[in-house]
């Protein structure tokens, strides 16, 4: 199985309004299998994406997981957000993860 990322993330948790992610299932790609999820918050995501690390979302389809889009970082006024598209909304958006 070739390596889709350093980190995968299949569930997120959003705040009570869904502007924000709070906690997200991240996965390691471990290049033959993809680890068992642990929760981590976003902030652990958003450190990693900007120190170089690539976070993909990934989907479970028939016991057999199926890649999704990669994920990146924007600030707005001070305030990081992560989202698969380009759009510069200030929320957080990773398509249609499920929630934990």
């Amino acid at each position: 199985m070739e390596k889709w990322a350093n980190h995968l993330i299949s569930a997120i948790r959003y705040s009570p309004d869904h502007k924000y992610i709070t906690e997200l299932v991240q996965h390691e790609d471990e290049d033959d299998s993809i680890s068992e999820g642990a929760i981590v918050n976003k902030l652990d995501v958003t450190d990693g994406i900007k120190k170089g690390k690539i976070y993909m979302t990934i989907f479970n389809s028939n016991d057999n997981w199926k890649i999704g889009e990669k994920i990146k970082v924007f600030m707005v006024d001070g305030e990081v957000f992560i989202r698969t598209d380009k759009n510069k909304v200030e929320r957080d958006n990773l398509g249609l993860l499920p929630e934990i």
